[in-house]
């Protein structure tokens, strides 16, 4: 028996238009309205974004980094190369 390989859960917050699994989408209204987006990382398309690396860091990170647009990514499990591969960006830091 195979198991399949499912693309990660990752949680998503910011400002900005950006294009998630081949939707787009302005995550402003999300992060105002729910505080966060949660969605298997199959693509994600954004100016800039970064990858949190502490759930604690990723709910205040807003306050510490103003820039527009961006966009915060955080995964409970480890973002490995093919999982970044999947995320195209003008700018990615890792915070």
């Amino acid at each position: 028996m195979q198991i399949k390989n499912y693309p990660k859960v990752v949680l998503l917050k910011g400002n900005g238009p950006i294009t998630v699994n081949s939707e787009m989408m302005e995550l402003i209204t999300i992060t105002l309205s729910h505080g966060l987006i949660g969605l298997p990382l199959k693509s994600l398309r954004a100016e800039r974004v970064y990858v949190v690396s502490d759930m604690t860091r990723f709910w205040e990170v807003h306050k510490e980094i103003k820039e527009k647009p961006c966009c915060f990514v955080y995964s409970n499990e480890t973002l490995d190369e093919e999982d970044l591969e999947r995320i195209k960006a003008d700018n990615i830091s890792f915070i």
